[in-house]
């Protein structure tokens, strides 16, 4: 895979990362659904791709991301 790409993934999902736990913070649950939506799709990408993300994502918004996935009865 082409390291541009996978740059640019892991850097999407810092990003999406970091807003979801800001707009936690700052106290919009909504908004932060919606960047851990943001998020869980750019994970799914980086799985199709074989990009390990493992140590990318925080415990607790992996966490927020397995609820979130429950709550969809995925």
């Amino acid at each position: 895979m082409g390291s541009q790409f996978v740059s640019e993934l892991r850097r999407g999902i810092g990003e999406a990362q970091d807003a979801a736990v800001a707009a936690t913070e700052a106290g919009h649950p909504y908004e932060a659904y919606l960047h851990r939506a943001r998020l869980a799709e750019l994970l799914r990408l980086a799985g199709q791709h074989d990009v390990d993300t493992s140590a990318l994502v925080l415990p607790t918004v992996r966490a927020a991301l397995d609820d979130d996935q429950s709550a969809l009865g995925r």
